[in-house]
């Protein structure tokens, strides 16, 4: 068994087949399918942890606080973080989008400033940055993709100038495949 099989027998979703093959799913920005550990831990969690986080004194929100804040802290190392408070879990992509749009996007994209995406984008990409562009008087870019769905990279140097604030771009494609 290669390491694609491997990786596709640990997310038990996949072991369905649709129209007589296997299932692929690509809309992992709207809901990510989970693999055997993350179901097992979730179901351990709701079964003997299931409290409200930072909010109560008693013993099963003090292992759901102490859970999350450990999360937090290993996911800080594991992007290189400087610490966990650098860390904030929303509940997907679309959510996580929304905030940096809000929060972020508000306090540092003016106008006359670009925001660049590719026109390959999934809803939860491309929404908050036109929203975004209309309420600061910024200038929504596009990268294009071509015949093969493939990024057409070949214009990026042009399509970043000085007044480009953000580059937010999918990593793959829940509409072609490709990245």
């Amino acid at each position: 068994m290669g390491i694609p099989a491997i990786i596709r027998d640990d997310f038990p979703i996949l072991r369905q087949r649709v129209g007589g093959h296997p299932l692929v799913y690509l809309d992992s920005a709207a809901t990510s399918q989970k693999p055997r550990p993350v179901l097992d831990a979730m179901a351990r969690y709701y079964e003997d942890d299931n409290a409200n986080v930072h909010r109560g004194v008693y013993s099963i929100a003090e292992r759901a606080t102490a859970a999350y804040e450990a999360a937090r802290a290993k996911v800080a190392r594991f992007i290189g973080a400087a610490g966990p408070e650098e860390v904030i879990f929303t509940r997907n992509a679309t959510e996580g989008l929304n905030l940096v749009a809000s929060t972020w996007g508000r306090a540092h994209v003016g106008p006359g400033d670009e925001i660049l995406v590719t026109e390959m984008e999934h809803h939860s990409n491309l929404i908050p940055w036109q929203l975004l562009a209309e309420a600061r008087g910024a200038r929504l870019k596009h990268i294009p993709f071509d015949a093969m769905g493939r990024l057409a990279l070949d214009d990026l140097d042009h399509l970043l100038s000085d007044r480009t604030r953000i580059v937010a771009l999918v990593h793959v494609s829940n509409t072609f495949g490709t990245a």
